[in-house]
C-alpha cells in the first residue's frame, strides 16, 4: 500500500509543485532510490574534505610564491598567540575541560580555531599540539574533522603514527568504507602496533570480507591464545560473520559495560555486514560518534536511525536531503495511514516514529488544503518537542506548492517562520503582510516579524537595533530569569528597554556557581588586552558543561561583553539567538 501511495504521489507531483523545479518535486520521495543513503551521507563528508584540501592546496601555492623573508615574518605573527605561548601540559588541560561546550556556535568556533593552525612538524611542541587536537576533535565527536587533518599531513614519521593508523581506520569503518580499510590495513609495515589487537582483528574481518574464512579462522584462534581477556564481543560478531559453531554469549547476554569502547567502529562494521541491529544502548556508548554508522545501518531500528540522524543533521554531518530519504524509509501500512489520530497515538512514546509518520502523511496528502492542515500539525509536534528547526528544514520542498488564498491565510505566521528557518526571507515577508492585510497585526504576525528582523539582520549593528526593537515590544512572563536576562542584554548593549533591577527577598542567594576569581580574572584581562585566542578558551572552559539559562548573569554578561568584542562581534548575533532560544524568549 505504502508503494502505491508513493507513486500516485509522484504522478500528481507536477499539479501539486507547480511553482518548483520538476526535479525538487519528487526528490523528496524518490531521492532515496537514486542515490543509497551511504552515497548521500559519504558525498557530505567527502566534500567537507574536498574544501578542506581546496583551501591547503590554495594556501600552499601562496607560501610557494611569497619571499623567505615574508614568510619568516609570516610565522612570527602567527606564532605570537595564546597557543602557541602555553606549554603542552597547560593545554591538555584546556583540552580536558572543553569536551561539552553547549553552544553549537561557539562549539564551531573553537573547532575552526583548530582547524586552521599551521603545523610545522620539524618542531616537536607542533607534533604534541597536533596530538591534543586529533584527540580533542574525536573525543567531541567530530572523527571526521580528525580523518580529514590526519590526511593533510605526512606523518609516518611521527611517533604517535600508529595512534592516527588507528583512527583513520577506524574513520573509514565508521563510514563503511570497508574496501579502503582493508586496502589501507595491507599497505601498513607490520611493525606498528595496536591496543586491544586492533590491527589483528581488523585483519581477520577483512579476510572474512575477501572470503578467505580458513586464514580468518586461523588468526582469529591464534587471537584467542593471546589475548588475556578475551573479547567476548567481537567473537560473538566472529561467530555469526562465520557461522561458527563456538559457545559463546548472545549479544542480549553481553552488556554494555563488557563492550570495548576502543573498538565500536570495528564492531559496528562487523554488525552491519552480519545484518544485526544495533541498539539504543550501544549508541548510548558514543552517541557523537556512532550517529554516522547508525544511521547506514539498514538493519537498525529505524527510529533509533531517525534519532542519530536528526542529532547529525543539526551537527551539519549530514544534509536535508539524507534526513528526508530516512524518513521516507520508514515502513507505515495503509491502515496506519487511513486513521492517523489512531497511529500518532499509538507511537506516544516514540517522538522519531511520529515525526516520519506525519512526514510521510503530509507527502502522501493529493488536495492542497489537506496537505497544509498536516503540515501545521507536522510543525506543532516538531515545536512541542523541540525539533522544529528539522520539521522547518524538511519541508523547504512543499512551502512553494502552497497557495495564498483565503483559506490559507490564517497560518500566514506559520508558513513565514518556514521560510524564515530555511533563510528566505523575502517569502516570509510577503506571507506576513497577506497575513496582516487580510487579518491585521496581531500577536502571531508580530512575532513572525520579530523573528525575521532577528534572523535576517546582516550585521551587527541591524542585528542590535532589531533586538532593541524586540525587546522594547516582547511580551514576556514576569519571572526573576527573563527579568536578569533583559538587564543583561540592556547593559551589554545599552539596549533601550525597560529592566528595572529589583531585590527579590525570597531568593538573597543564587544557587548557579560562578568561575573561580582567577578564571574571571584571566578573562577580564583577555577582554582589555584584545587577546581573542586567549578569551576564547578561557571563555569556553567557564561555560563547559552549561546551558545559557544556567550561568550566573553576572558571570553570562562577562561573557556578553567579551563576545561582542570578539572578532569584532563576528559570532555575536549567533549567541543571542542561541541565548533567547535557551531562555525561550523565541523559537
Amino acid at each position: 500500500m505504502k508503494l502505491i501511495l508513493v507513486i500516485f504521489f509522484i504522478f500528481f507531483s507536477n499539479s501539486i509543485f507547480a511553482n518548483e523545479d520538476d526535479n525538487s518535486a519528487v526528490e523528496i520521495i524518490n531521492l532515496h532510490e537514486s542515490k543509497s543513503l551511504d552515497q548521500m551521507v559519504l558525498e557530505n563528508l567527502n566534500n567537507e574534505e574536498e574544501d578542506v584540501d581546496e583551501i591547503s592546496q590554495s594556501s600552499n601555492e601562496v607560501n610557494k610564491n611569497e619571499t623567505n623573508e615574508f614568510e619568516v615574518e609570516q610565522i612570527e605573527i602567527t606564532r605570537d598567540d595564546f597557543i602557541y605561548k602555553n606549554e603542552i601540559k597547560n593545554l591538555k588541560n584546556y583540552f580536558e575541560n572543553l569536551n561539552e561546550i553547549k553552544s553549537k556556535t561557539l562549539q564551531l568556533e573553537i573547532v575552526e580555531v583548530l582547524e586552521n593552525i599551521p603545523f610545522n612538524f620539524e618542531n616537536q611542541k607542533d607534533k604534541e599540539l597536533f596530538f591534543l587536537i586529533i584527540n580533542y576533535l574525536q573525543s567531541i565527536g567530530l572523527i571526521n574533522k580528525s580523518y580529514e587533518l590526519i590526511e593533510s599531513y605526512e606523518l609516518s614519521d611521527d611517533k604517535n603514527f600508529s595512534l592516527y593508523t588507528e583512527l583513520k581506520l577506524n574513520y573509514l569503518l565508521s563510514t563503511f568504507q570497508l574496501t579502503e580499510a582493508c586496502n589501507f590495513k595491507e599497505e601498513l609495515s607490520s611493525d606498528i602496533s595496536s591496543g586491544f589487537f586492533f590491527l589483528e582483528k581488523v585483519d581477520i574481518f577483512c579476510l572474512i570480507l575477501n572470503d578467505n574464512q580458513s586464514e580468518a579462522n586461523l588468526l582469529n584462534s591464534i587471537l584467542t591464545e593471546s589475548e588475556k581477556n578475551l573479547d567476548n564481543y567481537f567473537q560473538y560478531l566472529f561467530s555469526l560473520l562465520t557461522n561458527s559453531s563456538i559457545q559463546l554469549p548472545t549479544n542480549d547476554e553481553i552488556k554494555n559495560y563488557e563492550i570495548n569502547k576502543k573498538l565500536i567502529f570495528l564492531y559496528s562494521a562487523m554488525t552491519r555486514i552480519a545484518e544485526l541491529s544495533f541498539s539504543h544502548d550501544f549508541y548510548e556508548l558514543d552517541k557523537k560518534n556512532l550517529s554516522i554508522p547508525i544511521i547506514l545501518n539498514q538493519a537498525s531500528p529505524i527510529d533509533l536511525r531517525i534519532k542519530a540522524a536528526n542529532e547529525s543533521f543539526l551537527e551539519n554531518l549530514i544534509t536535508v536531503d539524507s534526513l528526508s530519504a530516512l524518513y521516507m524509509s520508514a515502513d507505515f501500512n495503509s491502515d496506519q495511514f487511513n486513521n492517523p489520530k489512531e497511529t500518532i497515538d499509538s507511537f506516544a512514546d516514540n517522538i522519531e516514529l511520529s515525526m516520519a509518520f506525519l512526514f510521510q502523511l503530509v507527502n502522501i496528502q493529493i488536495f492542497p488544503n489537506d496537505r497544509l492542515n498536516i503540515l501545521i500539525q507536522f510543525w506543532d509536534f516538531a515545536k512541542k518537542n523541540n525539533l522544529e528547526e528539522i520539521a522547518y528544514k524538511l519541508s523547504i520542498n512543499m512551502l512553494g506548492s502552497i497557495e495564498v488564498n483565503s483559506e490559507n491565510i490564517i497560518y500566514g505566521p506559520e508558513i513565514a517562520l518556514a521560510y524564515i528557518f530555511n533563510n528566505n526571507f523575502d517569502n516570509a515577508l510577503d506571507w506576513i503582510e497577506f497575513y496582516e492585510n487580510s487579518n491585521e497585526v496581531d500577536s502571531k504576525s508580530i512575532y513572525s516579524r520579530i523573528l525575521l528582523d532577528l534572523y535576517s539582520s546582516n550585521d551587527l549593528n541591524s542585528f542590535i537595533n532589531s533586538l532593541n526593537l524586540t525587546l522594547s515590544t516582547y511580551v514576556y512572563d514576569q519571572d526573576i530569569q527573563n527579568t536578569e536576562l533583559l538587564y543583561v542584554l540592556k547593559s551589554v548593549m545599552n539596549l533601550d528597554i525597560t529592566s528595572e533591577p529589583y531585590i527579590n527577598y525570597n531568593k538573597i542567594f543564587d544557587d548557579r556557581s560562578m568561575p573561580s576569581i582567577f578564571l574571571l580574572n584571566e578573562i577580564n584581562n583577555s577582554i582589555v588586552n584584545k587577546d581573542d585566542e586567549k578569551f576564547l578558551f578561557y571563555s569556553l572552559i567557564s561555560l563547559n558543561g552549561k546551558d545559557w539559562n544556567k550561568i550566573h548573569p553576572e558571570h553570562l554578561k562577562q561573557i556578553l561583553i567579551g563576545y561582542l568584542e570578539y572578532k569584532d562581534g563576528s559570532i555575536f548575533r549567533n549567541i543571542i539567538l542561541e541565548i533567547l532560544k535557551n531562555y525561550k524568549f523565541i523559537i
